[in-house]
């Protein structure tokens, strides 16, 4: 084993060094280099770097746990199912950051310009006096669980609040309960798995539609870890 360790570090040297000093440096001067990716580039990196060994789930909990709990108990929501769509829609970072969706613009445009009537619940009225930037908000997604940005509109508040990290959580879970919270009561978790991702139910024939094939999968198995994690929390009260 060791002399086979030898033999990659003897062979790869060239690019392993300078690879690690890069690294080196990104860690060093990260904030710095996070400024620059994020003028330059257009990338968002965390502000908060997540600790070697975390995974998405314990990310999580640490960035979202309480919040989550408090929302879930003010709304009468399931702790672990909003804990669960946090880490397939985020990966649980904080700041959570955001998508934006091009098709979701052009059709936007399409209301504004008139050649569309409504766009779910987005009139023309709403966009007349939007410039160009104000509508690429409301095709991006913000917050833990990416809500998108022209869902303000039924929820009666400004994009900013969506993309705002002190409030963006609770407003995202109105719009769920608003929207599929009939189907969490019921403990439909398919369903609102793949009604938040696709804003359909999940399909008779069992194939999911979410551009992950594994998205709702993967939910169900994050609310297994989280409703346990739950349990232990409330035997330890």
């Amino acid at each position: 084993m060791w002399s086979r360790v030898k033999t990659f570090i003897y062979g790869y040297w060239k690019w392993l060094l300078p690879s690690l000093f890069a690294l080196s440096l990104l860690f060093w001067f990260r904030y710095d280099i996070a400024d620059w990716m994020r003028t330059r580039l257009g990338i968002e990196l965390p502000e908060n770097p997540r600790p070697f060994g975390v995974d998405d789930l314990e990310w999580c909990e640490q960035n979202y746990g309480e919040e989550m709990r408090d929302i879930a108990q003010s709304l009468d929501l399931p702790y672990a199912y909003l804990m669960s769509l946090a880490v397939l829609e985020c990966s649980g970072e904080k700041p959570a950051g955001h998508r934006f969706e091009q098709h979701v613009f052009r059709e936007l445009m399409k209301v504004k310009d008139g050649k569309r009537r409504t766009y779910e619940a987005v009139r023309k009225e709403h966009l007349t006096d939007m410039s160009e930037q104000e509508i690429r908000d409301l095709a991006t997604s913000w917050g833990p669980f990416q809500v998108m940005g022209y869902k303000a509109v039924a929820l009666d508040v400004d994009v900013e609040d969506l993309s705002d990290e002190d409030v963006a959580a609770r407003i995202g879970a109105r719009w769920i309960q608003k929207e599929y919270g009939r189907f969490l009561k019921k403990k439909k978790w398919k369903d609102s798995f793949h009604i938040h991702n696709t804003g359909k139910r999940f399909p008779l024939n069992g194939r999911s539609q979410t551009h992950d094939p594994y998205y709702v999968s993967d939910g169900l198995r994050y609310m297994k870890y989280f409703s346990a994690r739950e349990d232990r929390n409330y035997s330890a009260d």
